[in-house]
């Protein structure tokens, strides 16, 4: 099937959704539908890019989508270019803002309208890869479990478009592939062919939610739920939201909330060009790539992220079960991947700690706070902790004896458990 969009012109099948060779118009009594999926394009000067990333989600070979380009008040000639590329194509609105809001508030405005089941935010300085979209998606139908969000690998270019690089941007543990179910057992997209749904399965890594480290793309390589967005969006004051980066509020919660899959296979391009918010420049094996300005805004996203996770703590303890809720309070201070107790012998951690405990009392009560905060941390570090609230520790030292003791029953319970399965081995 030919398709063609006011200039824009490519092949694409006809597109319909199968389930064991057979066309699901045929087997359900209704028709099954694709999921809409929603791009939110964001722009801030970037009129010499954004026509690329506007003409490459045209250019998508998934046919259900919409498109919001949110504009930050640009003043070059950006409004011009959005206008050039979207021309009269139905399927986008734009939204213009009288004033830079920042990347995460003005994506915000973005998902405030959207619709779709799945949302993707575009930087206005990237461009996504035709089957973008239908690889993104055929993954979300096809994993054993649902994911919070997937992230591909890109190709890394620089200003002028040359290749510099391919691969993942975030660190990867290990290399466990074939992580989708066979291709018979799961709703399949006209658009994925059999080989490259096979590609598809070879270039999958699922990763749980207990999963630490820094694992993904930046914000471009990345698709969402949407119902999640809206469970862990931010709320902070603007001139806090000013500095934060979608990418680092909304991966990692999301992830500790109900994990995620990265797709080795490079799906879209990210533009290396200098003045890149996160990373400037081309990855390097072994070496921190945070070379933009948003570094110094970390101990923000984290101050945010916590700050989400508390405001509503019975109610994502309760979906999240207790033991991962209070794990994904260590996981969102740290983006190294080391240990809780390592977390908390930062001060920083401490003090987001500090700044919370009321909260968290009044939600879990002083103690069950306590002995939670001491399983995930230091006997000193939950001293620090009480001294810096004004709370003193040799006034709650008879009860901690007792948190001390049935973290040590706890240890001893484990270490039984460890010791009989080896004695007993299952066949």
């Amino acid at each position: 099937m030919h398709k063609k969009v006011d200039g824009l012109s490519f092949e694409t099948s006809a597109s319909d959704l199968t389930l064991r060779g057979l066309s699901l118009s045929e087997l359900a009594p209704e028709p099954v539908t694709y999921p809409l999926v929603s791009f939110i394009i964001r722009n801030w000067n970037y009129a010499r890019f954004v026509g690329s990333a506007i003409r490459s989600v045209r250019h998508q070979t998934y046919p259900n989508f919409e498109a919001i380009v949110v504009d930050n008040g640009s003043t070059d000639d950006s409004r011009r270019e959005i206008e050039a590329a979207i021309g009269d194509d139905p399927r986008f609105r734009t939204i213009w803002l009288d004033e830079n809001l920042g990347a995460l508030a003005g994506a915000l405005k973005g998902l405030d309208v959207a619709r779709g089941d799945f949302v993707t935010f575009v930087d206005s300085d990237d461009y996504l890869l035709a089957d973008f979209t239908a690889m993104h998606v055929q993954t979300h139908l096809a994993l054993p479990r649902s994911v919070a969000f997937t992230s591909s690998a890109v190709i890394e270019i620089d200003a002028t478009g040359a290749a510099l690089g391919t691969g993942l941007r975030g660190s990867q543990p290990d290399t466990r592939k074939g992580s989708l179910r066979r291709s018979f057992l799961v709703v399949r997209l006209s658009e994925v062919s059999g080989p490259q749904f096979d590609q598809l399965d070879d270039s999958v890594v699922a990763h749980p939610p207990t999963e630490n480290g820094w694992l993904w793309s930046p914000g471009t390589s990345n698709m969402f739920r949407r119902f999640l967005l809206e469970t862990i969006r931010p709320r902070a004051k603007s001139d806090v939201m000013f500095g934060l980066s979608v990418d680092g509020h909304f991966c990692r919660l999301a992830h500790v909330f109900a994990g995620s899959a990265t797709i080795a296979m490079p799906l879209s391009a990210y533009r290396l060009h200098g003045n890149n918010f996160f990373a400037g420049n081309p990855t390097l094996d072994g070496a921190v790539n945070v070379s933009g300005p948003a570094r110094r805004f970390f101990p923000a996203r984290r101050r945010e992220a916590m700050r989400v996770l508390v405001e509503d703590a019975a109610s994502l303890s309760a979906s999240m079960g207790a033991w991962r809720f209070w794990s994904a309070i260590a996981q969102v201070l740290d983006s190294d991947g080391v240990t809780s107790v390592q977390v908390f012998e930062a001060p920083e951690a401490q003090a987001i700690i500090v700044e919370n405990l009321p909260a968290l009392f009044a939600t879990f009560g002083k103690w069950d706070t306590l002995r939670k905060l001491r399983q995930l941390m230091s006997r000193s570090a939950l001293k620090a902790i009480l001294r810096a609230a004004g709370l003193s520790p040799a006034a709650y030292a008879p009860r901690m004896v007792g948190i001390e003791l049935s973290m040590l029953e706890a240890r001893l319970r484990r270490k039984r458990r460890a010791k009989a399965a080896r004695r007993n081995p299952r066949p």
